[in-house]
């Protein structure tokens, strides 16, 4: 079981979060407090796995309260909040998730995917260096760059790659499996041998009548599923298909 603090200044977003987990019979809500300063007390009397916390918190934000913990031991932290901006911070102080209020059973079903495979050892909280944030790609005579949390897919392109962001596309002179070993696993997923996905950007799966499948993202796009990375896509979607 993943004991699991949860800490809201808000009753009823705490009641929100408590029953969505409830799908997740592998999680158990130990305590739920309302500020920094409980939630310290608390977590000495009830140790957690899981850390399903606010930034805005009386006493304290969630981002000083996570500063005080043992870098070593302390929980996988979630934060959940109402604010767009602090997403950067989240990364900084390595955050598993951050989910923006109001956020749908789906991402955080996703956020407890990535919460396991941290406590289970198989996803890099904390990684030796960072994740690729952005690409430089040659355009002409100039260099653009690109940031990794635009790119919807990347397709090979002989030995190179191709980077697709919204309506634009650029060809990155970089192989397949270095630009794999440089993104963030939790969100970039490789579903062929020839593509990558941001799971973020899934909208459907499709089956076709010869038992395969292709992945429909958001714009559209169709992108077919290799068999050898099922089980990868349904980890990681938190759904078996």
């Amino acid at each position: 079981m993943i004991r699991t603090l949860i800490v809201d200044d808000e009753p009823l977003a705490r009641s929100r979060v408590r029953s969505m987990l409830a799908p997740h019979h592998d999680i158990e809500v130990v305590a739920e407090c309302s500020s920094a300063s409980e939630a310290t007390v608390l977590m000495e009397s009830e140790p957690a796995a899981l850390l399903l916390l606010d930034v805005e918190i009386p006493g304290a934000n969630g981002f000083e309260l996570v500063q005080k913990m043992d870098f070593e031991t302390r929980p996988a932290v979630v934060f959940v909040t109402a604010h767009e901006e602090f997403a950067l911070d989240a990364f900084e102080a390595n955050a598993v998730d951050y989910l923006v209020k109001p956020f749908s059973q789906e991402r955080l079903d996703r956020a407890l995917w990535r919460v396991r495979r941290f406590i289970e050892g198989k996803g890099p909280l904390r990684p030796s260096r960072r994740s690729r944030e952005r690409f430089a790609v040659r355009v002409r005579n100039e260099v653009v760059f690109v940031k990794a949390s635009s790119i919807d897919w990347i397709a090979a392109a002989g030995n190179y790659v191709r980077l697709y962001s919204g309506s634009e596309s650029h060809l990155l002179r970089e192989s397949m499996q270095n630009i794999v070993a440089e993104l963030d696993p939790t969100v970039f997923l490789r579903v062929h041998r020839s593509a990558i996905v941001n799971i973020e950007r899934v909208r459907k799966l499709v089956p076709a009548s010869d038992g395969s499948m292709s992945i429909v993202l958001q714009n559209a796009t169709s992108i077919p599923l290799g068999p050898t990375y099922r089980t990868a896509l349904e980890e990681a979607l938190g759904e078996k298909f």
